[in-house]
């Protein structure tokens, strides 16, 4: 979540897209649909709180982006030593260069896999192109101001299926909508399910994120040994992180990115929002990039030992 939505559950408008985001793209967001119909209890909740009423996509499918920005002998036709995942919220996408000069610098530079939240389809889109990536994108509502807000799966090697993953426990005042993003993707020849996470804030209360995350859980159930769930999990509150890391392990994950510490800038001092959990995959080192990257959030990175 961006400083914005720590202090007002409303959350704050997007600030204004960045120059880069094209005009056509915008005018791509606009015309996805569906959106939800608003109750008129919500609708009354929110002027009596002065709260803006998000505009969700409830369309299980979609609306869907992707895009394949590899270029042929990018990967290496042989196994590869070790396979790293990166997590970035990008706050509400709006810093998008300062992002690609964090993602082609190491640790972070030439990751095998990045997950990222708070994106809109310019954004990722670039990015891809900059890294020469492929992706899939899904938003789950829009902006204030007009702009989708979603998670993105970005990936150096295929992505052979996506879906979007529907989550429980709207925000109470807005009544914003949240998803995850899960995309397969296929290293020479082994899958790894990837799931990009952004669970909402503490105002559904540590029940209502519990909840999010077993949803994403339960619905990789069965899908393969390999699994990765990374992302923003909002886990700010006293005692949130602890609980959410207890749930993944009693569904037999590993906390991956354990020990890294705190993960965003914030007001009230350093959070540990972002993780990183697996089953199937041996960490081998991870850490938090702290330099500037567009963000109040740092990026994660996690590498793994390949073959697993």
């Amino acid at each position: 979540m961006s400083q914005s939505s720590q202090t007002n559950p409303c959350r704050s408008p997007e600030p204004q897209k960045a120059a880069d985001s094209s005009h056509a793209w915008k005018r791509r967001s606009r015309r996805k649909g569906p959106l939800v119909a608003l109750p008129w209890a919500a609708l009354l909740l929110a002027l009596l709180t002065g709260c803006p009423l998000a505009e969700n996509y409830t369309d299980a499918s979609g609306p869907r982006y992707s895009g394949d920005h590899r270029t042929p002998g990018a990967v290496s036709s042989e196994d590869p030593s070790s396979v790293t995942v990166v997590t970035f919220n990008l706050a509400f996408a709006e810093q998008v260069t300062e992002a690609i000069t964090a993602l082609t610098r190491p640790p972070l530079a030439d990751a095998d896999i990045i997950v990222m939240q708070e994106m809109d389809a310019p954004a990722v889109e670039r990015i891809a192109t900059e890294l020469g990536l492929t992706y899939v994108y899904y938003p789950a509502s829009v902006q204030v101001d007009g702009g989708d807000f979603g998670n993105a799966v970005l990936s150096r090697w295929p992505i052979t299926a996506d879906w979007k993953i529907p989550l429980p426990h709207d925000d109470p005042y807005r009544k914003q909508h949240r998803i995850a993003v899960a995309a397969t993707v296929d290293i020479r020849g082994t899958p790894i399910q990837v799931v990009s996470v952004h669970n909402a804030t503490p105002i559904v209360g540590l029940g209502g994120r519990l909840d999010q995350a077993e949803t994403i859980i339960n619905a990789l159930d069965g899908a393969g040994p390999l699994q990765i769930i990374a992302g923003d999990f909002n886990t700010s509150d006293p005692g949130s992180l602890n609980q959410t890391v207890k749930l993944f392990s009693g569904r037999g994950f590993q906390w991956a990115s354990e020990g890294v510490g705190d993960t965003v800038d914030s007001v009230i001092g350093g959070l540990p929002l972002d993780s990183v959990f697996t089953q199937g995959l041996s960490a081998v080192e991870r850490g938090v990039d702290r330099r500037p990257a567009g963000s109040d959030h740092h990026p994660v990175w996690v590498r793994f030992a390949w073959p697993p």
